[in-house]
This record gives C-alpha cells, structure tokens and sequence, in this order.
C-alpha cells in the first residue's frame, strides 16, 4: 500500500513538472531585435553624406580676350573655335574637350593637343597650361569670329601713317614707319616714327581703341584712323 502510494506522488510530480516546463515556454516572448543606427539630422550616423561632383567648367561662346595677345573665339557646339593674333590678325582653328576642369586644346590639328586645368571665375578663365604657365581669359563679346571685328597691330601701324600723312600733307612723310603697342587697359598705342640709324625721330603717338581705331593723339586732340 505505501509502495503504491509513493508512486503515485512521483508520476504527480513529473507531470507538474512537465506542465510547468511547457507553460513558461509558450510565454517566452521573441528575443528583441538589435537597434538600427539612430538618424541625426536626417542621415544615419553609420553613413557619410555623398560627396556632390565637381561642377563642369564651360566656355560661354563668342569672344575671349587673352593675356597672351590673342583672341579665342568659342563656338555655339561647346567643342570648336579658332584663335587670332593681336598682332597681326593671324590664327589657327581649334577643337576641345573639357572634363570638369581639365581642358585638352588641339590647335590646328588632332595631333597637338595641350592639356590645361581651367579656373571659370564668371566672365573670367584661367588657363594652367602643362608647362606651367597660366593664361589669363576676359569674355569681352557674345559674337563669334565671323561677326566680331578688330583692327590687329600691324592694321593699326598702317592706318596711322596713312592719317598721319593725311593730316601733315606739307612734310617729307615717304620714310615714317610705325608701331603698336597693347596698354594695360586694352587700348593701342602706336608710334609714328622716322627711323634714322642711332635713333627714332617721332612724329606722332596715337592711343585709340582696338575696336574703332579712334582715340586721341599726345596733345589729347581727338583722331579717328578708320576715317
């Protein structure tokens, strides 16, 4: 009698057991996930912001006055245009290429091209050629080079010995020679001269605009060389 009561309270027990086993299991609740990173300021911290790209540098067509005593006169297709000389008119045509601020020039040919790292500062571009040097662009005229007009140099020289000559008709005027010089401030200075050996013998300085040929003698009196 006792050996069969004593069973009975042990199959009690480990049915108690196993019922209690089983209750805690169902109320376990999921394990909590790990938090994401926290956003401050709208962008999660485990991330940088993406770095914008670098802002092309484009050449406005029409006229560039250069440093360098030339004109670059850019094209509508932003990769074509052509150059001319201050001195006497002369240029070459050019294509180009631009890749943010890198620049490849080929002036007169596919097989001359130069490299420059190019500075667009409004209506201003620096130029830094390979070789170190740095020429400096002023947008100066939205035509092109078929309708923008400027008297070179050697232009200027001929036109000012011809008015000189005009207007001094009762001088020995048949060995004046003349030249022309750029100012700082985009004006022409040009110097009639008679050259006699050891020296020049001047007869007149003209300071006039590339664009005219007018401008004023030494005396401040106005002149027009084009007229």
């Amino acid at each position: 009698m006792k050996k069969r009561y004593l069973a009975g309270m042990l199959c009690l027990a480990v049915s108690f057991t196993m019922l209690l086993a089983a209750c805690t299991s169902k109320d376990a609740g999921p394990a909590t996930p790990a938090e994401e990173p926290t956003a401050q300021g709208g962008a999660a911290t485990s991330e940088p912001p993406a770095s914008s790209p670098a802002a092309e540098t484009a050449f406005t067509p029409g006229t560039w006055l250069s440093d360098a005593g030339q004109y670059y006169f850019f094209d509508e297709d932003g990769a074509s245009g052509r150059t001319a000389s201050l001195e006497d008119g002369t240029g070459v045509g050019f294509t180009y290429t631009l890749d943010g601020t890198q620049a490849t020039f080929s002036m007169g040919g596919a097989d001359s091209a130069s490299v420059c790292t190019v500075t667009m500062d409004s209506d201003a571009a620096a130029l830094e050629w390979e070789d170190g040097t740095t020429e400096h662009l002023t947008y100066i005229s939205g035509q092109g080079s078929d309708d923008f007009r400027f008297y070179s140099n050697q232009e200027l020289s001929d036109l000012a010995v011809a008015y000189y000559k005009e207007h001094n008709s009762g001088q020995d005027s048949s060995s004046l020679t003349a030249a022309a010089q750029t100012n700082d401030d985009g004006t022409v200075s040009i110097q009639v001269y008679e050259n006699l050996g050891d020296h020049n013998s001047t007869a007149a300085w003209y300071t006039v605009d590339r664009l005219t040929g007018a401008g004023t003698d030494s005396t401040g009196a106005e002149v027009n060389l084009a007229n």
